[in-house]
């Protein structure tokens, strides 16, 4: 069994929740699942401690033993293939009275219904190698090479371009899109901050504006610099609005509001427009 930690965002807190990502494969898919879910709330919010490549329901007891007096509060999602390996992970959890969210079982078993076949209940099944698996893995390496500005020379080679000012969604939207396959870049817009050369070399139809409501970039900016006054955080943040209105006119770019919609109706929208390009 091999152990790592994650979480969205750099903060590191003393108060953030514990969860427990449990896989008898690499559990990836899992984790990236509580991830995209923890971006919904403030960096540093949610801890994961990802248990993967189980062999037995033992190997996650003992180690809910071992540091149970670390974790008095927490939750499992896990995406155990082998039906008997789940089973007995789930019954442990219920025992424990820890609540657990099963990722994978209830769609292997719609799927076997809709195509009215056996599944293969083999841990690495998934991980076959082929083209959209390759696709996912080059754009989920792309996203954390080219976050917030970084490596703007390959620009060109995005699927996907998002700008806005810092509270916009960003990260969480880019790291949602890449997850799906596409490769996403994304560019602060604040005043101060000129936009790459490479733009310019992007079709603009692949660019992305991000808007967000005056309280959540205020919000953001508060957390960052907690000592500056509310009123001169709120007057900066309408300043910088007012740039990026004007940054995201000159580029062309379509542009959207994080504040109405989801990670996933971002995505959504931004993935219709890119395929009908």
């Amino acid at each position: 069994m091999n152990v790592t930690f994650d979480q969205f965002g750099d903060e590191a807190r003393d108060d953030a929740a514990v969860v427990f990502v449990v896989s008898d494969s690499l559990g990836e898919s899992a984790n990236n699942v509580v991830l995209s879910a923890a971006a919904q709330f403030s960096d540093g919010a949610v801890r994961v401690v990802r248990l993967s490549q189980i062999e037995s329901a033992e190997d996650v007891s003992n180690y809910l033993d071992e540091h149970e007096d670390e974790y008095v509060s927490t939750a499992v999602f896990h995406s155990i293939v082998d039906p008997m390996l789940r089973r007995q992970v789930r019954n442990d959890l219920n025992a424990r009275g820890i609540l657990s969210v099963d990722i994978l079982g209830p769609v292997v078993q719609l799927l076997a219904g809709l195509t009215e076949e056996k599944p293969k209940n083999q841990a690495r099944a998934h991980h076959t190698v082929d083209a959209r698996y390759k696709r996912r893995v080059d754009a989920m390496e792309f996203f954390f090479n080219h976050d917030d500005g970084k490596n703007s020379q390959d620009l060109p080679e995005a699927d996907v371009i998002l700008v806005g000012l810092t509270g916009s969604a960003k990260t969480p939207l880019a790291m949602h899109l890449s997850f799906l396959g596409y490769k996403v870049a994304n560019l602060p817009l604040d005043p101060g901050v000129d936009l790459p050369e490479e733009l310019s070399q992007v079709d603009h139809k692949r660019v992305f504006g991000l808007v967000n409501s005056l309280d959540a970039l205020v919000e953001v900016r508060l957390r960052s610099a907690a000592d500056k006054d509310a009123n001169e955080v709120m007057a900066e943040v309408e300043d910088a609005q007012v740039y990026a209105a004007k940054r995201m006119d000159d580029l062309g770019c379509v542009c959207l509001n994080a504040e109405q919609k989801t990670v996933e109706e971002l995505g959504a929208d931004i993935i219709a427009r890119i395929e009908s390009i």
